[in-house]
């Protein structure tokens, strides 16, 4: 199988992944009770990151291959989405799961999750859109 169609499965799971993140989730921390949250969390985030970690490293991976073999404007767009994905990720996202796993349950924290996780939606979402189109 070549590259690119791998490329393609990456995106497509990694779309489903974020979209389930996004709606289902991070608004679901919101109902978990607050004695309880701490370990759930814990839970969530070790088991996460071992489905997540792999697959955002290959997709990287793959972009980058693509994009050294054939260095087309799509390509280049995938590879800055991944970047800043990336950043949105260090920057945001993981500032707010430490401060939850810290602190534990906290509504406006988990609030800044979910509106700051759209930045990583819609661009993995463009990403998944601009590889098949």
């Amino acid at each position: 199988m070549q590259t690119s169609h791998w490329l393609d499965i990456i995106n497509f799971g990694l779309l489903v992944l974020i979209w389930l993140v996004q709606l289902i989730i991070y608004p679901s921390l919101a109902y978990i009770d607050k004695k309880k949250f701490s370990g759930w969390h814990r839970a969530y985030v070790i088991k996460i990151t071992c489905i997540v970690t792999p697959l955002i490293l290959l997709q990287m991976l793959l972009v980058l291959r693509v994009l050294f073999l054939d260095p087309s404007p799509v390509h280049f767009f995938m590879f800055a989405c991944l970047v800043i994905i990336w950043v949105s990720s260090f920057s945001l996202s993981v500032p707010c799961h430490k401060k939850l796993q810290d602190n534990g349950k906290d509504d406006i924290v988990i609030d800044r999750l979910v509106r700051t996780n759209w930045i990583r939606t819609a661009l993995w979402t463009a990403v998944f859109f601009s590889g098949i189109l």
